[in-house]
């Protein structure tokens, strides 16, 4: 706005008696408009939120959700439970979240039973609060006449006998939905949970995981139901019959299992997993931890064809022989194999290059796990350079080759170390790229060289631009120096992922959850 002062403004002029009067009676007229434009302005909030609440409930009868038919709406529900875990009962996800969005929405959720069809059940957590038992009957009656998912977390924990009779009861519930039984799973039962369990023989099961003693599966009959197609058990203890007498006894229908999964302190023979593989001819997945008391001489040649296995996994408690990966290698056809984790022990020689007939035999390998002691300098090449599919390469480096005394590069016999590995793996412009479809690299280790590592990734973003994730997974502080916040950054711009792990994180037992139980794992279920 223009004033006859304007050119005074910001100055130390002091206007006269005359200029003075003047301004005032300017000010009255200005003063007035102020205050009538700050009523105005008070008003307008009001207005506003009237108009606008207008506009929003008149937008919301004409919405595209609103005009949804009650079909849709039900699809679109699935599509939000998690896909792959089962559904928890917490208002922070789906179903419960979708009842708190409208009324008209919360009565298609209550209407729609395959929301309801799977459930993670913490003991726990539900014995805590009353109403949770009540919640978990409803729950399964939502779920009507569909299939179920169930995975239950019993961890009994002192108990009051009001909790053993509650637990009971819950247990009782699960039960009596027996014969909609899908995908069951049940970690840390004890020797009271069979008194209820003990009977049950699902009809329409396809898959059964289980964690907790030997005794307590022994007294199952769940395992009588002719359907299941996928097997998981985490067993804690042992009778007096070896693992494998006790599993091979389960009466199964052996040829249409699809997915085993055998863990134990005690592992298995390897007579017993080779009578497994042999009457599992359509198995997918197969995971068991070996146990090293046979003799290498005794092994059996006959022949095993799995045509449609995929993964295969012999993990700890028992660390094979090169002779014997060799032998199982050579013992089992798997063409469609991908995924390849057996524990080996260290390299004793020439008997080091044992893993490279697979190449050969499984070309579609994608995912393959190595202990670098077991491999030589020369071995090393040559197994890397026979998997040209591989996409994912898990690496253990356990040795001791950087504390104190240092590697004999002429050694034929040296195993080799993480520096090794990660220098045959960088592209370099005399030889072909090793792994060129590698896209993720994950390795534990004791001590790796900055120079060797930068070199390793620069090469890789470069030369491979499928190159995606690297993890690295360590015990001792020195790899905090290895890189900095701002390489990490800068790689994650060029849409490399970077992971650093330093040791084991152990902490208090969490509180009683919804989720507790639920741990980050492959799916065994099959659809």
């Amino acid at each position: 706005m223009e004033s006859p002062f304007s050119h005074r403004f910001n100055t130390n002029y002091v206007p006269s008696d005359e200029e003075i009067a003047c301004i005032r009676n300017d000010l009255v007229l200005h003063t007035r408009e102020l205050e009538r434009i700050d009523e105005r302005i008070h008003e307008l909030p009001s207005q506003r939120d009237q108009l606008q609440a207008y506009v929003d409930h008149h937008r919301a009868l004409i919405s595209h959700p609103r005009r949804l038919p009650p079909d849709i709406v039900r699809e679109i529900f699935v599509g939000c439970l998690p896909t792959n875990r089962n559904a928890v009962m917490s208002a922070q996800e789906a179903p419960l979240l979708l009842c708190r969005i409208s009324s008209a929405w919360r009565t298609i959720a209550l209407s729609t039973p395959r929301l309801w069809a799977s459930l993670h059940i913490s003991f726990r957590h539900i014995l805590s609060n009353e109403p949770r038992m009540q919640a978990v009957a409803k729950w399964l009656a939502l779920s009507a006449a569909c299939p179920i998912s169930l995975s239950v977390v019993y961890a009994e924990d002192h108990w009051t006998d009001w909790g053993q009779s509650s637990a009971a009861a819950l247990l009782k519930c699960l039960a009596d939905s027996s014969a909609r039984w899908r995908h069951v799973e049940f970690t840390s039962l004890t020797r009271t949970c069979p008194e209820v369990l003990a009977a049950i023989i699902p009809p329409a099961l396809e898959s059964f995981k289980f964690a907790g003693s030997v005794w307590a599966l022994t007294q199952l009959k769940v395992f009588q139901a002719s359907s299941p197609r996928a097997l998981s058990l985490l067993l804690s203890e042992f009778g007096e019959e070896p693992l494998g007498e006790v599993v091979l006894t389960l009466p199964l229908a052996w040829d249409r299992l699809t997915h085993l999964n055998f863990q134990s302190l005690g592992g298995f023979s390897i007579p017993s997993l080779v009578t497994l593989l042999r009457r599992c001819t359509h198995l997918i997945s197969f995971n068991v931890a070996p146990r090293l008391d046979y003799d290498e001489i005794d092994l059996p040649t006959e022949p095993i064809s799995l045509p449609f296995l995929e993964t295969f996994i012999l993990r700890q408690p028992g660390s094979l022989t090169h002779h014997a990966v060799s032998w199982l290698i050579e013992l089992v056809s798997m063409p469609q194999l991908r995924q390849f984790d057996v524990s080996t022990l260290a390299s004793q020689g020439g008997d080091s290059y044992f893993l490279v007939p697979l190449g050969t035999k499984s070309p579609r390998l994608e995912n393959l796990t190595i202990h670098l002691k077991s491999f030589t300098a020369q071995s090393l090449p040559e197994t890397l350079r026979s998997f040209s599919s591989l996409t994912k390469l898990v690496v253990y480096d356990t040795g001791n080759t950087h504390d104190g005394w240092s590697n004999d590069l002429q050694d034929p016999f040296q195993p080799c170390d993480i520096e090794q590995l990660l220098s045959l793996l960088t592209p370099n412009a005399e030889t072909a790229v090793v792994c060129p479809a590698l896209q993720e690299l994950i390795f534990t280790t004791v001590f790796v060289q900055k120079p060797t590592l930068d070199a390793f990734v620069e090469g890789r973003l470069q030369s491979t631009p499928c190159f995606r994730r690297l993890e690295m997974m360590y015990k001792n502080s020195w790899a905090l120096k290895l890189m900095s916040k701002a390489e990490i950054q800068t790689y994650l711009s060029r849409d490399l992922d970077i992971i650093l792990v330093h040791g084991s994180t152990w902490g208090e037992l969490p509180a009683a959850s919804p989720w507790t139980g639920l741990v980050d794992e492959e799916d065994w279920s099959v659809g």
